[in-house]
């Protein structure tokens, strides 16, 4: 007599296991791939195809080291622990994420090795990434040169460490290729120079006290969120006259940086510029995001280009935004 709870997958149609792998998780996915060779070859040959060509990883290099893949709107993550809990060995939901997680002696050697599975055998990409400098110290070094020879780059990435990290930031950057998006968290020196990739759009520093002038105006983003800053006000004018005459930061499109209070605004604003009514409220874009935005000071750029710039008080601290009027 047949076992009941077993199916007779591989004995069906083709066209039949992709519509069942389709709705599978990818976290069995990877399982179902590893079972046999004939597995596999299925598996890599349905990875071309949607939805399971359009997954993406989402690495986070932390305590602990997880693997993380969107499946429609559900997040499956691939945990390993260097240590037993009662979670081991089943699927779970936890803050929102179906989790799975395995012990393993030698974690990053496993995350490496099942990272380099699912890319090879189905090709997909690491959209983001996500590293704590803190966490594992010891073998940031290592970790980074398999980054740059493995994975070699990523659109969204983000840096933590409460640690000085200038060293790590740099080796980082130096080797691994961010396309879109940085997040630098991590605590630097006070004379860390910070060298941006030209590719990079957005960049969002939280603990920028280290960012000079002359850094933020080499920065070629299109958006640039900082916290506080070094940055004087007089330093702000000159900023904002330059973007004014085209001498620096032209592809800036959103900038969002702390300022002392708004007696600041009178020194900032020792400019060319046009006070809107605070009546009036006009709808400007953060990206593709809508933006409503009572009144402003608006600023004129050389060639035509006006930005508007208003204060927003965020977690208790001021901060001075510039939208740049994007034609939608």
């Amino acid at each position: 007599m047949n076992n009941p709870s077993t199916f007779p997958l591989l004995h069906l149609p083709m066209l039949a296991i992709k519509e069942v792998l389709s709705e599978v998780t990818p976290l069995d996915l990877i399982n179902f791939s590893m079972v046999s060779l004939k597995t596999r070859l299925i598996a890599r040959h349905f990875s071309k195809q949607p939805p399971i060509s359009k997954y993406d990883l989402i690495l986070v290099i932390n305590e602990p080291l997880g693997v993380q893949i969107f499946h429609g709107e559900v997040l499956y993550e691939y945990e390993i622990l260097s240590y037993k809990t009662e979670n081991l060995g089943r699927l779970r939901e936890e803050n929102e994420i179906m989790k799975y997680t395995k012990y393993s002696e030698d974690k990053v050697t496993e995350f490496k090795k099942y990272v380099e599975y699912a890319m090879e055998v189905f090709n997909w990409p690491v959209d983001q990434l996500y590293i704590d400098f803190d966490d594992l110290k010891d073998q940031n070094h290592s970790i980074i040169d398999w980054l740059k020879f493995r994975v070699r780059s990523t659109k969204h990435c983000s840096l933590f460490g409460n640690r000085v990290s200038d060293d790590y930031v740099s080796y980082f950057l130096e080797n691994v290729q961010v396309h879109r998006h940085l997040h630098l968290g991590s605590t630097m020196s006070d004379n860390f120079q910070l060298k941006v990739p030209k590719i990079i759009e957005d960049l969002k520093i939280c603990k920028s006290n280290f960012i000079t002038f002359d850094q933020l105006s080499s920065f070629n983003c299109v958006s640039i969120h900082l916290s506080q800053t070094s940055i004087s006000d007089m330093e702000l004018n000159q900023f904002f006259k330059n973007w004014m005459t085209s001498k620096s930061n032209q592809n800036l499109q959103d900038l969002f940086i702390g300022i002392k209070d708004l007696e600041s605004l009178e020194t900032i604003f020792d400019l060319p510029h046009e006070v809107v009514d605070p009546g009036t409220v006009r709808t400007l874009h953060r990206g593709n995001h809508p933006i409503p935005v009572a009144g402003g000071i608006d600023i004129k750029r050389d060639d035509g280009t006006v930005a508007t710039c208003y204060t927003q008080v965020c977690i208790g601290s001021l901060y001075l935004a510039m939208l740049v009027h994007l034609n939608f």
